[in-house]
């Protein structure tokens, strides 16, 4: 792209711009050795799989591996059927997650239609993390997938995007970051709509320690059917960061029993403690 990317001149925001891009960074550098996925994802579902496929959604600047090297194999080993693609790039060598945020959800879209198909279920099962979790909710929504969207897990969604992007910064290499702005129009234009939709059974985690997705509790939807969940409610000594969180037992845990079938998973009831006040915890984590 010709256009150069253009920073306002005034520290405070370079600094802040700094500090979100870093932490986007994080996601795929900042976590535990990724284990070799290839056994456990895209392949051909058993034979009266006993719940609905899961699709695994990474966020901005990560990719599959790093976000779901410790979850997905959980839920494999719970005998989940997991699918996952790596999306939003702008060239054959970029980073991933950095595409239009639409463009990247029709891309999502396209792949959980395949899923569907090459499984024949009725219906899938969601998982995003960060800018995963906001194309998790586009793609529920989407008429093309409307009554096939079971579940959805958003850990530390960026659905109401955060306050870490200057609302006049000018990133043209990674729109996806400039639409994640709180203030952006396209953060504004999602906000006038419902997010969650209707029968869609979802679970909303956010973790205290949170310094990328700001504040907190815009991380929450106050919708039907949306559980919402601050990590540290149940686990009030740990210490998470935005892509850290993935890789916690603690995190791991809340996932597959949502996902788990046996449940039943009636959206409205809980051993899972609701909250809509998170506050991040100034120097309690690092992103």
């Amino acid at each position: 792209m010709a256009t150069k990317t253009r920073l306002t001149t005034a520290g405070s925001t370079r600094s802040s711009v700094g500090r979100l891009l870093a932490g986007l960074l994080l996601a795929t550098t900042a976590v535990p050795a990724a284990a070799d996925l290839a056994s456990v994802l895209n392949q051909r579902c058993a034979t009266g799989s006993h719940a609905a496929p899961v699709v695994l959604i990474h966020g901005t600047f990560a990719s599959t591996r790093r976000a779901f090297s410790s979850l997905a194999p959980a839920l494999h080993g719970d005998g989940h059927c997991l699918f996952a693609l790596n999306y939003g790039r702008r060239g054959p060598l970029g980073p991933n997650g950095i595409d239009d945020v639409s463009r990247s959800a029709a891309q999502v879209r396209e792949f959980v239609q395949q899923v569907l198909e090459r499984t024949g279920a009725a219906r899938v099962s969601l998982v995003g993390h960060s800018q995963g979790g906001l194309l998790a909710f586009m793609v529920a929504n989407e008429p093309a997938l409307a009554g096939r969207v079971a579940r959805l897990v958003a850990v530390a969604p960026s659905i109401n995007g955060t306050d870490r992007v200057p609302a006049d910064l000018a990133l043209p290499h990674c729109p996806a970051c400039m639409q994640q702005g709180r203030q952006s129009a396209f953060i504004q234009a999602l906000q006038r709509q419902r997010r969650n939709p209707e029968g869609v059974q979802s679970l909303i985690v956010a973790t205290a320690n949170d310094r990328v997705v700001t504040p907190v509790a815009a991380q929450f939807l106050q919708e039907p059917g949306v559980r919402n969940l601050l990590l540290q409610d149940l686990h009030p000594g740990l210490r998470a960061s935005h892509s850290g969180v993935m890789h916690t037992p603690e995190l791991i845990a809340v996932v597959r029993d949502f996902l788990a079938p046996e449940a039943g998973m009636n959206a409205e009831r809980a051993p899972i403690t609701a909250t809509a006040t998170a506050t991040a915890q100034p120097g309690s984590g690092q992103e």
